[in-house]
C-alpha cells in the first residue's frame, strides 16, 4: 500500500521536467497511474535504459525512492533490475556533471547517480566519487557523494588512500559548514587503516562537540574500541548533557556493559576470578583482555559459566561486539556445547530467571551456528526429548532450522524427529508449527513427503504451514491446485487461519 502511494506520488528528487519525446513523457505519467508492480517496472525502464540524461536520472530517483520505502517491509518493484542500476549510474559518473538550467541544477546527473551507488558502492567506485569530492560541490551533490564514500570505504579491504585524504582535509576545512563537515567525518566511520584512524582521532580534539561525538562514535566501532577505549571515557565525561547527540549516546553504550547472557541473567560467577573474567567480557578494556576473559569462563568447568561463555559465543553483542576474530573459538565452543547437551539439562534452581534447561539452551544455540552433519543425532535427540522446557525445544527447532538450511543435504534423521513432533497430539501447537517451518525450502523426496502430509493434517494451523511449505519454487508446480483447494476450504474473515494470507499471497506470485 504504502509502495503504491508515495511511487504514484513522487517524481523525483532533482529533475523538474517535461520531455519532448512522447515515448518519454508516456512512462513518466504511467508512474502517476500505475496500480502493480509490473506497470511501475515497465515505466521505469523505458526511462532507465533512454539515452536522455534526465530520463535516466529520474529512473534511478525512482529507484532510491522505492529502496527508501521498502524500510515499510513492501519490496521495492525495482530490485531485480539493481545491477542494470549500477551499471546506468556508474555511466553517468564516467561523463561530465550536466550543465545546471531550468530542469536540474549542475550536476544533478551526478547526485541521482549517486544515489543508485550509495547503499551498493564498492572499491571500484572510489574513483569517481573521488572525482565528485575534488570538485567541492555543495548541498545534496556533496550530501550523496559524501554517502557513497562512506559505503565505499566500508566495502573495501583496503580503503582508496585519496579518497580517506581528501575527505580528512574537508572534515577539517573550516571554510566548510560545520555540518559538511561532520558528514564529512562521518564517511569515515567504516573505513579501516591507520590514515582514516589518525583523522578521526585528531577530530576528536577540535572545538565543535558534535564533530568529537562523531569522531568517537567512529572510534567506539570495532576493534578500534580497544585501542582508543581511555580516550572515549575521557570525552564521554566531558559532554554536557545538553550537547550530547545520537554519536554520543552511541559511545556511551559502547563503553556501558554488554549483555550479562541470554540464558543465564541473575547467576554471577562467585570466585574473585570468574567475576573479573565476566567483567571483562561485558565491558573489555582490551582485546588481550576480552579474549581471556572468555577463555576463563568458557574453560571454568562450571555449567553456569559455560553457558554465559556460549551465550557471549554465540550473541552479536558479546564476544563479536567490538569485531573479535572469534573463528579460533569455534571447535571449542562446539566440543563444549556437544558436552553440555550429553548431559542432563541444568537445573530450574541453576538459572530461576530462565528455569530448567539453560544448559541445554545454550548449547544449541552454538548447534545452530556450528553444527555439522555428523552432529544429526544429537540435535534429533534434542528434538525427541518430550519432557524438554518450552524454551530448549523452540531452541532445538530453531537450530534444526538453521543446520537444514546449511547442510548441503538434509540429514533423514534431523526430518524424521520434527515430523514425529509435527504430528505428536500431546506437544504444543506453536512447537508442532515451527517444525513445520524448519522444513520449508529444504530439498528432498522425504522433507516434501512430511510437508504434504502436513497439508493433510485435519489440525488447521498445521495444515496452513504445510500448505505454505508447498508453494515454495521447486514444489508450487506440482503442488498448486492442492494448495488452491486448502485455501479455498479455509474460513474467512475474523476465522481466517493465521498466516493463511502468506499462502494466499505465494498463490498469486
Amino acid at each position: 500500500m504504502f509502495m503504491t502511494t508515495f511511487l504514484r506520488e513522487f517524481q523525483s528528487w532533482y529533475w523538474n521536467c517535461d520531455f519532448d519525446d512522447t515515448e518519454l513523457q508516456a512512462a513518466l505519467d504511467a508512474t502517476d497511474a500505475a496500480t502493480t508492480p509490473d506497470e511501475f517496472q515497465r515505466a521505469f525502464l523505458v526511462l532507465l535504459r533512454s539515452e536522455d540524461a534526465v530520463a535516466r536520472g529520474t529512473a534511478l530517483d525512482f529507484f532510491d525512492r522505492a529502496a527508501t520505502t521498502s524500510r515499510f517491509g513492501e519490496a521495492n518493484p525495482f530490485a531485480p533490475y539493481r545491477e542494470e542500476v549500477l551499471a546506468v549510474a556508474r555511466e553517468m559518473l564516467r561523463h561530465p556533471p550536466r550543465p545546471g538550467d531550468d530542469i536540474a541544477f549542475e550536476g544533478a546527473d551526478h547526485a541521482s547517480a549517486l544515489l543508485g551507488l550509495k547503499n551498493d558502492a564498492g572499491p571500484e567506485d572510489a574513483e569517481a566519487v573521488l572525482a565528485v569530492l575534488r570538485r567541492r560541490p555543495d548541498g545534496e551533490l556533496l550530501f550523496n557523494a559524501l554517502w557513497a564514500a562512506q559505503t565505499a570505504l566500508g566495502n573495501s579491504e583496503t580503503p582508496d588512500p585519496r579518497l580517506v585524504t581528501l575527505i580528512g582535509e574537508m572534515a577539517f576545512d573550516r571554510s566548510l559548514d560545520i555540518a559538511d563537515r561532520r558528514q564529512a567525518l562521518s564517511a569515515l566511520r567504516d573505513a579501516t587503516g591507520a590514515a582514516a584512524t589518525e583523522s578521526l582521532v585528531r577530530a576528536t580534539g577540535e572545538d565543535d562537540y558534535r564533530l568529537q561525538q562523531e569522531a568517537a562514535w567512529a572510534l567506539s566501532i570495532g576493534e578500534r574500541f580497544y585501542a582508543h577505549r581511555t580516550l572515549l571515557e575521557r570525552l564521554d565525561a566531558s559532554w554536557p548533557d545538553d550537547e550530547r547527540g545520537f554519536a554520543a549516546s552511541e559511545v556511551h553504550e559502547a563503553l556501558g556493559p554488554g549483555p550479562h547472557s541470554t540464558y543465564w541473567r541473575g547467576v554471577d560467577p562467585e570466585s574473585p576470578g570468574l567475576l573479573r573474567a565476566h567483567g571483562e567480557m561485558r565491558a573489555p578494556t582490551s582485546k588481550r583482555a576480552h579474549r581471556q576473559g572468555f577463555r576463563t569462563m568458557l574453560y571454568s568447568g562450571l555449567v553456569p559459566m559455560v553457558g554465559i561463555a556460549l551465550d557471549h559465543f554465540c550473541d552479536s553483542d558479546g564476544l563479536a561486539r567490538f569485531d573479535l576474530d572469534v573463528k579460533a573459538f569455534e571447535p571449542n565452543a562446539l566440543a563444549l556445547a556437544r558436552h553440555l547437551l550429553a548431559l542432563s539439562p541444568s537445573s530450574a534452581n541453576a538459572s530461576p530467571e530462565t528455569g530448567a534447561g539453560a544448559s541445554h539452551a545454550s548449547a544449541l544455540d552454538v548447534l545452530a551456528l556450528l553444527a555439522e552433519p555428523e552432529d544429526a543425532a544429537l540435535l534429533a535427540a534434542a528434538l525427541r526429548r518430550r519432557d524438554a522446557a518450552p524454551l530448549v525445544r523452540e531452541r532445538a527447532l530453531r537450530a534444526a532450522q538453521d543446520c537444514l538450511d546449511r547442510w548441503d543435504e538434509p540429514d533423514d534423521r534431523v526430518v524424521s524427529a520434527l515430523e514425529e513432533l509435527i504430528f505428536d497430539s500431546s506437544a504444543a501447537m506453536e512447537a508442532r508449527t515451527l517444525a513445520v517451518i524448519a522444513l520449508f525450502d529444504v530439498p528432498g523426496s522425504q522433507v516434501t513427503a512430511v510437508l504434504w502430509r502436513a497439508a493433510h493434517s485435519s489440525v488447521l494451523p498445521v495444515q496452513v504451514e504445510g500448505a505454505l511449505g508447498l508453494t515454495y519454487a521447486h514444489l508450487i508446480d506440482q503442488h498448486r491446485d492442492l494448495v488452491r483447494g486448502l485455501v479455498a476450504s479455509w474460513p474467512g474473515g475474523d476465522d481466517e487461519p493465521d498466516r493463511a494470507w502468506l499462502v494466499r499471497a505465494a498463490l498469486r506470485d
